[in-house]
């Protein structure tokens, strides 16, 4: 594909789906050390970046930039590649979220935990958080340090670093992404919560449950659950409790080994809702923003087919929060 000729100079800002519910939203940042667990990528204690969201006062303000400054050129790279363009066709720190940093929160309810793609910032789950956070949940998004490039204190970034060539970095990446999960869980004091992710993150959400009763419910944005070739212990055994698989494109039960055996041996409630005429790429903020970027630059609308697929950008954004939405509603709201 040849490299499209740009229509605009203005870098584009990322425009965020509105939340449907009627809480406002506040966010906050934290910094999570756990100094009883080396981190596997390297040096050092496993170190962590979060940010919650979560119903706040409806106060005046600025709001939650979408991206931090330090980190932003190279979340802004790897969201350009997709399209070919240059990093500075994005401006992804001048792009805002529709939340209130460090607001005052309205009110407590229940915990739901994000995980993301494999190499993916938490940052392509805000539309997901800011969503739940509008209908009265608290929602901690991780990033997995050493996947992505991550922004701590101080503006310092930490690149990806997982050498993703050796055979056994895929299940290191996927049995440290559990163990993130459940020390969050210990940091924040959690005794009840749910988890959803998208692709690698869905099949940790899974993992995560299998060994943690905390966890009561969950979901799978469109992920395989494999140990290698093989499917993942918890696609073996299953889980006791609620969990949704959400398909993508031609991804199913019926095409996806490792979700055949996860229903067979499921033994909680479960449910499969699919999305044919989307991409892996939908269940994340590329559903919105990869088009609306494409749009600007003149990228033909073809050449999203791949990781969009052909829903209506809106269509999907519902759809899937319909579904993570309905799953926490009805197992973890009292």
């Amino acid at each position: 594909m040849a490299i499209p000729v740009s229509k605009t100079s203005t870098p584009y800002r990322v425009e965020l789906p509105a939340p449907t519910g009627p809480h406002a939203i506040g966010s906050k940042e934290l910094h999570l050390v756990d100094h009883t667990r080396p981190d596997p990528w390297r040096s050092g204690p496993r170190e962590l970046m979060v940010s919650l969201w979560y119903p706040a006062l409806p106060l005046p303000g600025p709001r939650t930039p979408y991206v931090g400054s330090a980190v932003a050129p190279a979340l802004a790279t790897e969201m350009t590649s997709y399209l070919r363009l240059s990093a500075d066709t994005v401006d992804l720190a001048g792009s805002s979220t529709h939340a209130r940093p460090n607001a005052p929160a309205d009110r407590t309810g229940p915990v739901v935990m994000y995980s993301p793609a494999s190499a993916t910032s938490r940052v392509i789950g805000t539309n997901q958080a800011e969503e739940l956070a509008s209908h009265g949940y608290l929602v901690v998004t991780v990033d997995h340090t050493g996947e992505a490039p991550v922004e701590f204190p101080g503006g310092r970034v930490v690149m990806p670093c997982i050498p993703w060539e050796d055979p056994v970095a895929e299940r290191t990446a996927r049995d440290t992404r559990v163990a993130d999960l459940r020390f969050v869980l210990d940091r924040l004091r959690v005794h009840r919560a749910g988890v959803f992710g998208y692709s690698m993150g869905g099949a940790a959400a899974a993992s995560a449950m299998l060994v943690d009763r905390r966890i009561r419910a969950g979901v799978n944005l469109d992920g395989g659950m494999y140990d290698g070739d093989q499917p993942s212990e918890v696609a073996r055994k299953g889980l006791d409790r609620p969990f949704l698989l959400f398909g993508a494109g031609g991804h199913s039960r019926a095409t996806d080994p490792s979700w055949e055996s996860f229903w067979k041996a499921q033994r909680g409630w479960k449910r499969e809702v699919l999305m044919p005429d989307g991409g892996h790429g939908s269940p994340g903020d590329y559903q919105f923003t990869l088009p609306a970027l494409a749009r600007l630059h003149g990228v033909p609308s073809g050449d999203l087919k791949p990781l969009v697929g052909t829903v209506d950008p809106a269509v999907a954004v519902a759809r899937v929060r319909r579904a993570v939405r309905g799953v926490f509603g009805y197992f973890l709201k009292p």
